[in-house]
């Protein structure tokens, strides 16, 4: 039946049945035309991706963001773009579907604070890094500084101690100056002297401006670079509370290993032994008998203890479309891991934005007391304070001595005059108070819907108070006291802060124009009052109760700033950018012929992805953004009245046969009425790329500054009659670095993950120095150690300047060899054992004649990286940052191995070289004839580390646990801070590159520096 017409029906009937549908099919496909906008500017979206769901088939917009594309009926349509929120239209019986597309709120699209304004990331054409509150948010730390070391490309963070509220400093691009290297801080616009007291919780933003098309909006003050801190705000809504917690436990982490009573008798009696050129020095009577001693008191184990920390932040944010507001308040409580100190702060936050009809005001108010106990300087000691004495006061002393006044025993003797170190931190209070105001007030009225006119007004003042109260004591025969005595030093700072502003902004086409005018009035007023009295009764700590005698000071000074300003950024069709800004400062710190100073810059930017020539797969490349720009900056951070003679009045003086007293002044500085403003020109050349769709970020920049008048004081000689040198403009200063940061976001299934580092490498040289001879020398690391650090044209700043150390003399054959060309003894009071030292100059003596460069205190480059990744509601989060490159001065060691002074040394001392033990570390002897324990090389180390910052693990709970509890979002975490350090560096912490001026970074006055410590916590985060 193979002709059956029925077989041969069923059999032809799908393909028959198809042909028959063919026309219907084909004509559900439609044409579908339309543009893509902008939500927010309306300007035509070029190049954004327009595909139909489910499918691999799609087109992109032209540059007026109009597309055609031919869709099924019933389909969806995707619109994409790397800056854009996605968006999903259905196609219905329209064939014409226009969208508006929400620009995303980061990456490209992020908004930067720029001073006096803020700019979309893309339309930047400046060096500005910037750090939102989401990537400080689960920072367990009690200052902001720390949250950015590491973090942000071209910025140096440093601690400027271990001690209870310590602070940081920060370093932008280089040091250009050898006067104050700190950038300038505005907090919502107001100048404040720092950011420490600000609570984490209360930032949205921090941006910091390197560049000079950045900063040059803010003239002389910013040479230095310029961080923007903006608070949080509220936002439209129901209510929203945030509560954090933070509580933890510190320790010391790294104990510097000292002897103990009977190793310190050991080696001081082999030191004394070896003396007077081997015939020995009497020994002290206490070590007479090294194995009765035993291990003795261990002084450091005497002062260090765990601490609590924890803090407390509860805020509150809301408004309307009209009215917003966000109040806070935090408490900070942190004991120090050294006995008796600490550190407490309460801060208050308010900020409120409201808008009526063409009118728009609002304020911000910050209020904090802080309260530090403190360490004191020592008395006078070698020990320098308690954390210096614990490690050299003599282990075979007890703590304490019931017949004492005070109770406290102390050193007795030829030993030299090291204070019991619990002493000092018992028997005298060091306490700093210190009480901020910040307030700023604006209106703002839209002239027109692109003209904007704001006032602002802005006021900050501080008010700190040292008390100082020593009770009366007598521990050991060099440290005696017969009375209580008193000291209390007040100062006050104020700033008042003036401006108006014009704003410009408005998009004609394809043309986008903002402008600002404006003017800006800043005076600053500082006092400063002293007040002292002796002989006060036991338990009183009121200077009125003094019966002894009285001493006071005190001096005040005041500057005013006059400026006005002018910036222009232009942007053509999303592709051409151009950033021009001009700021004009008069400053009274300078004579009135200098008063004033211009400070210009221009920048380009060229958006290269948005070009019509560009077709490179948004999968591959995202978006590709050159950058270039020169200005200049000017830095006005001297004192007051440098331009002006200094005389000092109640100088009294005797005269004539009677001997009579008269009163007299004497001139103690001279006048410097020529100087003038710093000036920094600053090049600044730039990419940046996005890659994957803007999963993987990065930018890279190079940029070349070069400071001129540099202001110094030059040296005068002493018949000249003034104690001061003058101050003259006469140094040139060079920075050149590279910075790179990178950024790349994924997930796997449930699990996100995000990975971020940066690195910076910057070299600085100085140019010119004086009068070209000039040399300027610093770091003197120790009380008996000469300098270690030398300024001077053509090499760096604070450059090590060192007697270099070539090793250790193991025979006597060794020290006769080394002679001069005369066959003289180089070295002619060195033994086996003592460091043979390089004659640089060639003149058969070592002395200071022979100091070499051998290194900088700056790293060749710095970096951290890090990542947090997060799956099921757990996340984790690990952050690394070290440096490379750079070295240290460990005066610590100077101190603590020369063997030559009677207090304790360190344990490596037990290695010391002796005729059947030969080691790298020197012979004990305690008069050192060969000067081991100089100021040299030996002492100076690598200062490279790498340090595990944050490791922190958290839990957020699921939603169905935050809405039986009524909560937004609950967030539980443990977190270790400086959990590990991985450095050569033997001293306490090599993260201490500077204390005091910028002449001693990279010394380590290790015995006065107050140790890092290792910090565990638990927190929980909570939203409702």
């Amino acid at each position: 039946m193979t002709n059956s017409p029925l077989r041969l029906t069923r059999r032809k009937t799908p393909i028959l049945f198809m042909l028959l549908l063919f026309p219907f099919l084909a004509s559900a496909q439609k044409k579908i035309t339309g543009q893509v906008t902008d939500a927010e500017t309306n300007n035509p979206v070029f190049k954004a991706a327009v595909m139909i769901k489910g499918s691999q088939k799609g087109t992109y917009t032209d540059e007026k963001g109009q597309y055609t594309i031919d869709a099924p009926a019933g389909s969806t349509l995707l619109f994409t773009s790397m800056e854009y929120e996605l968006s999903e239209i259905a196609v219905g019986n329209t064939t014409t579907i226009n969208v508006s597309l929400k620009p995303k709120v980061s990456g490209l699209n992020e908004v930067v604070v720029i001073g006096y304004g803020t700019v979309k990331r893309k339309d930047l054409t400046g060096a500005i890094a910037s750090i939102k509150a989401a990537d400080i948010k689960t920072e367990g730390v009690s200052n902001i500084g720390r949250s950015l070391q590491g973090k942000l490309p071209g910025v140096s963070v440093e601690s400027a101690g271990g001690d209870p509220g310590s602070g940081t400093r920060i370093l932008i691009r280089g040091v250009g100056t050898l006067n104050n290297a700190n950038p300038l801080y505005l907090v919502d616009g107001v100048q404040v002297a720092n950011i420490n007291n600000i609570a984490p919780g209360d930032i949205e933003s921090m941006d910091v401006l390197k560049d000079a098309s950045a900063a040059a909006i803010y003239g002389s003050r910013a040479a230095n670079g310029v961080v923007l801190v903006t608070t949080r705000n509220g936002k439209a809504g129901k209510p929203a509370f945030n509560f954090r917690t933070n509580l933890g436990a510190q320790t010391l982490a790294k104990k510097y290993e000292v002897l103990n009573a009977e190793e310190w008798a050991t080696v001081s009696n082999a030191a004394h032994d070896a003396g007077n050129g081997g015939a020995g020095l009497p020994r002290l009577d206490i070590a007479a008998n090294p194995s009765s001693l035993g291990a003795g008191t261990d002084w450091q184990k005497a002062i260090y203890k765990t601490a609590p920390i924890q803090q407390y932040y509860l805020s509150a944010s809301g408004g309307s479309d009209f009215s917003r507001y966000s109040v806070s308040g935090e408490y900070t409580d942190q004991r120090g891991i050294v006995d008796m100190t600490g550190y407490k702060r309460y801060g208050v936050r308010a900020k409120t934005e409201s808008t009526k009809g063409i009118i728009k005001f609002g304020q911000t108010f910050l209020a904090t007391r802080e309260k530090w106990n403190q360490m004191s300087t020592g008395w006078g000691g070698q020990g320098g304070n308690a954390v210096g004495s614990a490690m050299k006061m003599i282990p075979v002393y007890q703590i304490y001595d019931a017949n004492a006044i005070g109770g406290y025993s102390g050193p007795s003797g030829s030993v030299v005059n090291i204070p019991n170190p619990v002493a000092i931190l018992h028997l005298e209070d060091v306490s700093y108070e210190l009480t901020s105001f910040l307030a700023n007030a604006y209106a703002e009225v839209a002239i027109l819907p692109y003209l904007k006119y704001r006032f602002n007004l802005g006021y900050t003042t501080s008010f700190g108070t040292t008390d100082d109260y020593v009770r009366r004591h007598v521990a050991g025969d060099l440290f005696q006291q017969k009375t209580n005595d008193m000291s209390r030093v007040q100062e006050r700072n104020q700033l008042v802060l003036l401006e108006n502003t014009l704003n410009f902004n408005r998009d004609f086409g394809k043309h986008s124009i903002q402008a600002l005018a404006g003017y800006s009035y800043q005076k600053t007023r500082y006092n400063y009052n002293r007040m002292a009295k002796t002989n006060l009764p036991d338990g009183i700590k009121e200077l009125d109760a003094a019966s002894g005698t009285a001493t006071v000071g005190g001096n005040s000074a005041e500057s005013v700033l006059l400026s006005t300003l002018g910036r222009v950024i232009y942007t053509y069709d999303n592709r051409y950018l151009l950033t021009a800004s001009f700021r004009r400062d008069g400053s009274s710190r300078f004579a009135a012929s200098n008063r004033y100073g211009n400070f210009p810059s221009v920048a380009v930017g060229w958006n290269i992805h948005n070009e019509h020539f560009w077709h490179v797969d948004p999968k591959i490349v995202s978006a590709l953004k050159l950058r270039a720009s020169y200005g200049i900056l000017g830095n006005q951070e001297i004192g007051d009245y440098q331009y002006s003679a200094a005389i000092a009045s109640n100088i009294n003086y005797v005269l004539g046969a009677t001997q009579q007293k008269w009163f007299g002044a004497i001139q103690t500085a001279y006048a410097s009425p020529n100087i003038k403003w710093e000036n920094t020109a600053t090049t600044n050349l730039g990419v940046d790329v996005s890659f994957l769709k803007g999963a993987l970020n990065a930018s890279v920049d190079y940029f070349f500054k070069k400071t001129t008048d540099v202001l110094l004081n030059v040296p005068i000689p002493g018949s000249a009659g003034a104690s001061t040198s003058p101050v003259v403009n006469a140094g040139t200063i060079q920075n050149k670095g590279i910075e790179l940061g990178m950024n790349y976001t994924n997930h796997i299934g449930a699990f996100n993950y995000n990975i971020y580092g940066t690195i910076s490498a910057v070299k600085n040289k100085v140019i010119e120095l004086g009068t070209g001879t000039q040399q300027i020398f610093g770091g003197q690391p120790t009380h008996h150690g000469a300098s270690s650090t030398l300024t001077e044209a053509g090499g760096e700043v604070t450059g090590f300047y060192l007697i270099k150390a070539e090793g250790i003399f193991q025979s006597q054959e060794e020290v006769n060899a080394y002679k001069d060309k005369n066959g003289k003894l180089i070295q002619p009071y060195a033994a086996p054992g003592d460091i043979k030292f390089l004659d640089a100059n060639g003149d058969g003596i070592i002395s200071s004649a022979d100091r070499v460069h051998l290194g900088s205190p700056f790293p060749d480059f710095e970096y951290g990286i890090g990542f947090n990744v997060s799956a099921h509601h757990f996340d984790l989060n690990v952050y690394l940052q070290g440096v490379s490159g750079n070295k240290i001065y460990n005066g610590v060691r100077q101190d603590m191995e020369g063997m030559n002074l009677e207090y304790n040394y360190a344990k490596t001392t037990l290695q010391a070289w002796t005729p059947a033990h030969h080691t790298d570390m020197p012979r004990a002897v305690i008069d050192d004839p060969n000067l081991n324990s100089q100021t040299s090389s030996r002492f100076l180390e690598s200062g490279s580390y790498l340090r595990m910052k944050t490791l922190q693990l958290g839990y957020t709970v699921p939603d169905f646990i935050n809405a039986k509890l009524h909560t937004t979002s609950l967030r539980a975490y443990v977190s270790a801070d400086n959990l590990f350090t991985i450095t050569k560096y033997k001293g306490f912490n090599p993260d201490l590159g500077r204390t005091g001026t910028i002449l001693d970074r990279g010394v380590d006055y290790g015995h006065v520096a107050y140790p890092l410590a290792r910090v565990l916590s638990a927190g929980i985060q909570l939203s409702f």
